[in-house]
């Protein structure tokens, strides 16, 4: 019995590990000059000015404000849907990067072939939207967060995606 259960924790160590350490990512490189997970909306228009647009959307129990960049660059904020705090006050959960002059820190942008990601920093987790387009994602905190890099049929970097949970 003990060897079994021993088995089993020696199992269950290496499937975990094998997971954590999937990728070498560190959570900085979802930072874009600066603006990332807990960074505000305020702080997004002191780096990226004002936006050409902004959304809202409120409903399900959340309120999302999307500042538009252009089709190129979006930055999303969340709050909660009874929140009537001013946009500029909302938490950055996520942003949608097409610009290919938008870089991660380590210089990851739009049109550069995905394996300089997996270069250096190993392979993030493969999967198809619900649209067939490709992304490999990273994830951190439990998949709290996540970095998705959408590649073409060349592999090369076409969309750039932060997602978080509030």
């Amino acid at each position: 019995m003990k060897r079994i259960v021993l088995l089993v924790l020696t199992m269950l160590s290496i499937l975990f590990s094998a997971t954590c350490f999937a990728h070498t990512m560190p959570e900085s490189e979802m930072f874009l000059r600066g603006i990332g997970p807990k960074t505000t909306l305020a702080q997004v228009k002191t780096v990226y000015g004002e936006p050409v647009s902004k959304d809202e959307f409120k409903g399900e129990g959340v309120r999302v404000v999307t500042y538009v960049y252009g089709p190129l660059f979006k930055v999303f904020g969340r709050t909660y849907a009874e929140d009537i705090s001013p946009d500029e006050k909302l938490t950055v959960v996520g942003y949608m990067v097409k610009d290919k002059n938008i870089t991660t820190p380590s210089g990851f942008s739009v049109g550069m072939p995905y394996q300089a990601v997996v270069k250096k920093f190993g392979s993030g987790e493969k999967f198809k939207d619900y649209n067939g387009r490709i992304g490999y994602i990273y994830g951190f905190n439990n998949d709290v967060k996540t970095l998705t890099f959408y590649v073409d049929k060349e592999d090369k970097i076409s969309e750039i995606n932060l997602g978080t949970d509030f």
